[in-house]
């Protein structure tokens, strides 16, 4: 095992607070797996109460997660159990009003993944950013398609900064996000950069640091994240609020593979706190968000959703002890081709240029769907003109 080679200092969890800062800094999930809580920013890192502060890997990971280097300092394993569960968790009436007060309030983050390029998802992001923004809420999409971006050209708005600029040093995160024209801030990608398809750690590291910096100023943040099924992309995905997948009945095969993988990974995180952390109680219920586009009509996108949920019932949750993959079910995008054709040359949000067609519908619906808190998601799916029908959520 490889040791830090400096000298620790000892904290007394009893005498800490941790500033609020810092622990927006790092998520609950990771605080447990690693038995770390951060404390105070200083000299340009973060000070962080650690059980096992010897530990370069534990030491690494926290540097990931926080994207900012780490001053590890030696605190007993109870104490930091205690803090955790204080500082983050609601487990008693008033404990969330606490949390409040010492975090304030937070952007609510949403990654869109596909297995596949092709399927939508760059139109999906733009277009539920200008519906959101609508409603008055402030809206930063970012083109997280690190290496093949396609926002600005949809959009044929091309700020003179972008990734590229910021990776090379020579641009502040500041100077990258721009105002667009719809109601939304835009941090502008790359394509065909190969540099941003392969970012090395501390690259990463600068990534996470920053966007979770300005994330906060935002009540919305979406991230079109790049096709397929990475540990990178599954580990950024899972690290924000919510996971929408998005597939096509054309590529059902891919869309359920990702939906697999993302659940494997979230399983992976919550075994490891089962095996690191005394008396957790895991997360037993993975819920990523399913949305179906390119349908010929909304009850066929229900219809595949079963399907996969009957496949992921038979394949996956008969064979789990522990853990359930149950999906929900966002919504469906009707298929227009020479809608899209003519939006494409446009270069416009659909919902700008057509607000009144089907899929301008489909894609407000999801908006509007995402605003709201998971609970209170709306279970049917109207649009003028189509009879009305229930979606299913989940797995009875």
């Amino acid at each position: 095992m490889q040791v830090v080679e400096r000298d620790l200092p000892h904290v007394d969890m009893t005498r800490e607070k941790p500033e609020k800062a810092c622990l927006r800094l790092l998520k609950e999930v990771f605080a447990r797996v690693y038995v770390s809580i951060p404390l105070r920013i200083m000299d340009g890192g973060v000070l962080v109460a650690m059980a096992e502060p010897n530990r370069k890997d534990v030491v690494n990971a926290l540097r990931f997660h926080m994207g900012m280097p780490v001053y590890p300092a030696q605190a007993e394993k109870s104490s930091i159990l205690r803090a955790i569960d204080k500082y983050y968790t609601d487990n008693s009436k008033g404990n969330q009003n606490i949390m409040e007060e010492q975090l304030g309030p937070t952007s609510h983050t949403i990654s869109v993944i596909s297995n596949k390029g092709g399927v939508g998802k760059t139109h999906m992001s733009t277009n539920i950013a200008k519906v959101i923004a609508d409603t008055g809420r402030r809206v930063l999409l970012v083109d997280a398609d690190l290496g093949n971006a396609d926002i600005s050209n949809k959009l044929a708005f091309f700020p003179e900064n972008t990734l590229y600029d910021f990776f090379q040093g020579d641009t502040g995160i500041k100077e990258v996000i721009k105002r667009t024209p719809y109601g939304f801030d835009l941090i502008a990608g790359t394509s065909g950069e190969f540099k941003l398809a392969n970012l090395n750690y501390v690259q990463r590291s600068k990534f996470i640091r920053n966007f979770r910096k300005v994330s906060q100023k935002y009540d919305f943040t979406i991230f079109d994240l790049s096709a397929g099924i990475s540990t990178v992309v599954l580990d950024f995905a899972l690290a924000t609020d919510e996971i929408v997948v998005i597939t096509t009945p054309q590529d059902i095969i891919a869309g359920y593979a990702c939906i697999k993988a993302s659940f494997q990974r979230f399983k992976t995180i919550e075994e490891k706190l089962m095996n690191k952390v005394e008396d957790y109680k895991p997360q037993k219920i993975y819920t990523p968000w399913i949305v179906m586009n390119q349908l010929t009509d909304l009850k066929q996108g229900v219809f595949l959703y079963n399907r996969i949920c009957q496949t992921i019932d038979e394949k996956i949750n008969n064979q789990e002890d522990i853990f359930t993959l149950n999906p929900a079910y966002l919504g469906g995008i009707l298929y227009d081709r020479e809608l899209f054709r003519k939006v494409e040359s446009l270069h416009k949000p659909l919902i700008t240029s057509y607000p009144k067609a089907k899929v301008s519908q489909c894609m407000t619906y999801l908006a509007n769907n995402l605003v709201r808190p998971p609970e209170q998601r709306d279970t049917k799916q109207e649009l003028k003109g189509f009879r009305r029908f229930s979606l299913i959520f989940g797995l009875k």
